[in-house]
């Protein structure tokens, strides 16, 4: 749709700061559903071949200070959650400036939907080469289906299911994974986890992660709780595995904010961060830095997730066939994690 009506400004049928019909007569006139005309011009104002004045009405930008666009075989666009900032403030927006930044870098433009819309295939051009993130089964049947109408799929986020999708997306598992590592060569063996959302990809591979490392090393004193990347879940968690006659020595937990209630439980039944229990994190958020003490956390490369996946469907694009994209997640040594003292005594 946003092809049509793009078509028809550069053939001068309208002219430059022309004010544009209103969405319902553009809606009849090209016969498509009104949110399907309202998604078109969006898409055509975050080009910049429109502009929007508030109160007045959409207009047509000069086609000399319209931003110049290099392109690609097929039209790009991304699905995203439209509640982002409420699902998760610190991994969506950094997901997606990586992603706008790198695609304006390039000279490239990528039309920006809601996943949350029903039929979404209506609203693309035939054949054209879309990223999909995936966190829980919806985002999964929804790519399956764009790839079974002939689109051209990206997914961000590692993708398991039996289609030919690539994939660009962070090892968590292996993050994971250093976290252990990490605390077993401070002295620690009895090591807890705080999970995330059941039903959330992300969550499912770092306690796959966790349940990997505890088996390579051996520990028989590892134990999950909690059910959540929020604090609340972390405070919950923490506070069922402390409250054990045999409790953990370091807990590992599958979000920072996580992480935060962790720390708050632990000195609400008088426990030191680090000296009583040793505390790591999963993020790397801004809050990290700032927390007491400063929390040792493994580093998901948000910024660098969203850059590769412009980059990959920049490549899907133009007709090229791609691999799959593994970022890794690196350890960040802070404050919360020490020596197992208890360890310590009971060898001298």
């Amino acid at each position: 749709m946003a092809s049509a009506l793009r078509q028809e400004i550069v053939s001068g049928l309208w002219k430059s700061d022309e004010r544009l019909p209103g969405e319902l007569e553009l809606a009849r006139r090209f016969e498509v559903a009104h949110m399907t005309m309202r998604q078109a011009i969006a898409n055509l104002v975050e080009e910049g071949v429109l502009l929007r004045v508030r109160g007045k009405g959409t207009y047509i930008v000069p086609k000399d200070q319209q931003p110049a666009v290099s392109r690609t075989l097929h039209p790009m666009a991304l699905l995203f959650p439209s509640d982002s900032q409420r699902l998760d403030p610190y991994y969506f927006p950094e997901l997606l400036e990586g992603f706008q930044r790198a695609m304006e870098e390039a000279g490239h433009r990528a039309a920006i939907f809601s996943d949350e819309i029903a039929d979404t295939a209506h609203l693309l051009e035939p054949g054209s080469a879309i990223a999909c993130l995936l966190f829980e089964d919806a985002q999964v049947q929804m790519i399956e289906r764009l790839r079974d109408s002939g689109l051209r799929v990206l997914s961000i986020n590692r993708y398991s299911g039996r289609r030919s999708i690539p994939s660009v997306y962070i090892d968590d598992a292996m993050g994971i994974g250093s976290a252990v590592d990490h605390l077993v060569g401070l002295g620690h063996e009895r090591i807890g986890f705080v999970r995330g959302p059941a039903t959330n990809f992300d969550a499912m591979d770092r306690l796959r992660g966790f349940r990997d490392a505890v088996k390579q090393h051996g520990l028989r004193g590892a134990v999950e709780a909690g059910e959540g990347f929020n604090e609340a879940a972390g405070y919950a968690g923490a506070i069922q595995m402390l409250t054990q006659s045999h409790r953990p020595t370091a807990i590992i937990c599958a979000s920072d904010l996580a992480a935060l209630g962790a720390i708050k439980a632990a000195r609400d039944l008088g426990l030191s961060v680090p000296r009583g229990l040793s505390i790591v994190g999963f993020g790397d958020f801004s809050v990290a830095d700032y927390m007491l003490p400063a929390l040792t956390t493994v580093r998901q490369a948000r910024l660098a997730l969203g850059r590769t996946a412009a980059e990959s469907l920049i490549e899907l694009a133009s007709g090229k066939d791609i691999s799959n994209v593994v970022l890794s997640a690196d350890l960040m040594l802070r404050d919360s994690t020490s020596e197992n003292l208890s360890a310590l005594m009971a060898a001298r």
